[in-house]
């Protein structure tokens, strides 16, 4: 049986491992989620799960 070795970090949005991105008040964001969401209108169908899980970023820099 061959190990595999895993590289990234967990994006806070799409909740995979991913390896490039970047970091807002220690939280990790995926490069392809950080596209999305510079260009996602209000009207798209993952607008408001964006909203959502960008709104952790409040909640995690709150508790420490």
């Amino acid at each position: 049986m061959k190990a595999t070795r895993q590289y990234g970090e967990i994006c806070m949005v799409c909740e995979e491992q991913k390896d490039r991105g970047l970091h807002i008040l220690q939280q990790f964001i995926c490069q392809e989620c950080e596209q999305k969401i510079l260009t996602a209108k209000t009207n798209d169908e993952y607008y408001k799960h964006y909203l959502s899980q960008l709104r952790k970023l409040k909640l995690v820099n709150a508790s420490s």
